[in-house]
């Protein structure tokens, strides 16, 4: 599920993923795509975006 979420790839992404948002929770989950804990997370993780997004619709 990793690949329906958003990347990053260096420090400054991240920074620039938190500061440049004014109205939105940034959540950063570091780890590994293929680990399965991971990949249980990016689920939970995607789901709750789903959600947020057709909430804001």
């Amino acid at each position: 599920m990793s690949y329906m979420l958003p990347h990053l790839h260096n420090g400054w992404q991240g920074d620039q993923a938190i500061l440049s948002e004014e109205d939105r929770v940034v959540v950063i989950r570091f780890g590994h795509d293929w680990d399965p804990t991971c990949m249980k997370m990016d689920e939970v993780l995607y789901s709750i975006a789903e959600k947020e997004q057709a909430h804001h619709d």
